[in-house]
Formats: C-alpha cells, structure tokens, sequence
C-alpha cells in the first residue's frame, strides 16, 4: 500500500464517515477532483470524509479507501452510489419544463408543493409554497439547484 496507509501513527480501522460530498458542479458542467488523503493516489469526484477518535484531523478519502477504514464496503458504496444519483436527478432537475406563472415567472407542482423562482434587481430568488426565500442568487440555475436541493432534503429526512 501506498501514500498514508504505511504511515506511523494513522488507524487503519475503526474510522467513522461523517460526511460526503460531490465535487461537480451541475450549474456550470465544471467538475472538480481531489487526491485521496489516505492512498495518494486516486483521482475523486465523491468524496468521504472520514474521522477516528484516536486521529486529530479528518481525512477525504475516495469509496475504496473509505470502505477500508470503516470496514464497511457496503456502507461505503451506498453513499456514493447516492450521491451519483442526486447528481443524475440534480441534472434532469435543471433541464425539466417550467411552466409560466400569470407574472411571468417560472413554477413547478411537485410533491404536493408549488415551487418558483423570480428575478428581483437582477437577482434570482425561489420559494416553496408561500414560504419565500430572502437569499438571491447569481442566476436562474443556481435558484432552481436551490429547491432541488431543499426538497431532496425534506424527501430524504
């Protein structure tokens, strides 16, 4: 083995993810990568964050690492096989028909919501419902990802 799992002083089991993220940005098709913290050597879009009780700092590791450290491969694999799978929807989200409210504005009906975003002084803004958000956004994309991401955590609670 290469990069840290040879290192002094670094637990190879027992480690707890305590997080994990994905790299992409859907908004501007950039994706972004990361060295593996523990191996050094893989190339990561998914990203597990990793701690251990008996280790000061987190490690971001990729699913193999991850599932090595925790001892659970599984665990590992689901967790990144649901972030692929936000990313996938993340992406559908952004190219599905919104429909034109009487002031011009575009909405959905999903999940028993009405959602919408609206431009304000050059600034986007979304809501759900009658519940309005007071943080705009750059543009009309980064308001949309906005509700996908609110409702896919209501969805996922």
């Amino acid at each position: 083995m290469v990069g840290r799992w040879n290192e002094p002083g670094i637990p190879h089991r027992g480690w707890i993810c305590t997080g994990v993220e994905d790299l992409a940005d859907v908004t501007s098709s950039d994706v972004f990568y990361e060295t593996c913290m523990m191996c050094g050597q893989e190339k990561i879009r998914y990203v597990h964050i990793m701690s251990h009780f008996d280790f000061d700092n987190e490690l971001r590791v990729g699913c193999i690492c991850a599932g090595k450290m925790s001892d659970d491969y599984a665990g590992a694999k689901d967790r990144e096989k649901e972030l692929r799978n936000k990313a996938s929807r993340k992406l559908k989200w952004l190219s599905r028909r919104w429909r034109t409210s009487k002031k011009g504005n575009s909405y959905l009906n999903i999940d028993g919501n009405n959602i919408g975003i609206f431009p304000r002084n050059g600034v986007w803004y979304c809501r759900i419902n009658d519940l309005f958000g007071n943080k705009g956004f750059r543009t009309e994309n980064e308001a949309k990802i906005q509700l996908f991401e609110m409702l896919w955590q209501q969805r996922n609670r």
